[in-house]
């Protein structure tokens, strides 16, 4: 585990004495790129069961034809098995070597989504750790590979560019289906942030709640087939109330101004959408997740004001409480203990149920010999 808190204390240390403004901060996001794809890329490939479901099938998918049914899956994620069968063969079934390639895909696609949108470098990578998503792209290695092209995805939101915008996240989707659901964040990041925005929101909210069920088997027909989800928590879950507290601090500490921050709002919208229906299958929680791994971008814009090249739109509403740089420092530091606190509680020091799937017993590859 402690490697963990290592990558952790080096975001932060390395953000205090590295460059965080202009131009000279692609060198502390090159360090924390290659940290994290090292880390990851170099870990024990069987570290966790996921992992070794992976690995078995990409041993043997070198033996199926390019149109077999092992990697045109029925249309469904087939553009990762046509990846996995395409490293197989050029490695001869060396799946740390498939392991580091997307390492460093995912990770350099996060650091250039960073680079161009954070105001505050070391702030993002804290909370790509600690919410999770390092972690996560662990095991998820599928969703792990779409959710870093879906932040490609983000630039030709913020460009106005739909064609390219949908071309990038069917790509995600083709790794990845249950990516699609990101299609309509190009049309919902457009929106303005008005009083009748959010009322609009807070009714979709509510009669998606009273019709879940219906809703969460309609969507689960896409994927699953004659597979019917039954709610097992009845409960909204501590991460829908985390998100609704994220939303709130932009409405009263940022306001709309901003329009990249507008767009990143509207997106956490329906994270929290998503995350109301995590009480029926973990599903919904991962399909909260490729809107929610945005907050990268959200949370440092919460604790700092504009800068000259920043798009800004007049006519949105301003910050209810608007506070001056010191004021936001000091919020700050408090947001990072509670990431830090979020980060042992729910991630790193959780109790694993099944020992397989213990990624909080790290090991790079070096570290087992057999």
């Amino acid at each position: 585990m402690e490697i963990y808190l290592y990558i952790v204390a080096a975001v932060i240390i390395l953000g205090m004495i590295m460059p965080q403004q202009g131009r000279q901060k692609k060198y502390y996001i090159i360090a924390m790129a290659v940290l994290h794809a090292f880390v990851c890329g170099f870990r024990y490939m069987y570290l966790t069961g996921d992992l070794r479901k992976y690995a078995a099938g990409y041993y043997s998918i070198v033996d199926s034809g390019w149109l077999s049914d092992d990697v045109l899956q029925e249309g469904r994620n087939t553009g990762f098995f046509m990846l996995t069968k395409l490293f197989s063969g050029l490695t001869n079934g060396d799946f740390q070597i498939f392991l580091i390639f997307l390492a460093i895909v995912t990770e350099a696609l996060v650091a250039v989504a960073i680079y161009k949108y954070s105001p505050i470098p070391w702030c993002s990578y804290l909370v790509w750790n600690c919410l999770g998503f390092y972690v996560s792209g662990f095991s998820s290695i599928k969703q792990g590979l779409a959710m870093a092209i879906l932040m490609w995805a983000f630039y030709y939101i913020v460009e106005e560019r739909p064609a390219k915008f949908t071309a990038v996240t069917l790509l995600a989707g083709f790794i990845h289906m249950p990516a699609l659901c990101f299609l309509p964040a190009y049309w919902l990041a457009k929106r303005k942030i008005t009083f009748n925005t959010i009322v609009a929101y807070l009714l979709a909210g509510a009669v998606l709640y009273l019709f879940r069920t219906q809703v969460v088997n309609f969507i689960a027909t896409f994927y699953y087939e004659d597979e019917t989800f039954v709610l097992q928590e009845s409960g909204l879950g501590g991460r829908f109330f985390m998100i609704i507290a994220i939303l709130l601090c932009g409405l009263v500490l940022k306001g709309f101004q901003e329009k990249n921050f507008s767009k990143l709002f509207n997106l956490l919208i329906v994270a929290a959408i998503f995350q109301m229906l995590s009480g029926f299958d973990n599903i919904f929680t991962r399909l909260a997740d490729y809107y929610l791994q945005f907050s990268v971008l959200y949370i440092p814009m919460l604790f700092s004001n504009y800068s000259c090249n920043t798009e800004i739109d007049r006519s949105q509403s301003r910050a209810i409480l608007p506070f001056n740089d010191r004021s936001l420092k000091i919020m700050l530091a408090v947001v990072v203990v509670v990431l830090i606190w979020f980060y042992y509680n729910y991630n790193i020091g959780v109790e694993i149920e099944y020992a397989v799937d213990d990624y909080t017993n790290f090991r790079f590859m070096w570290d087992v010999t057999s």
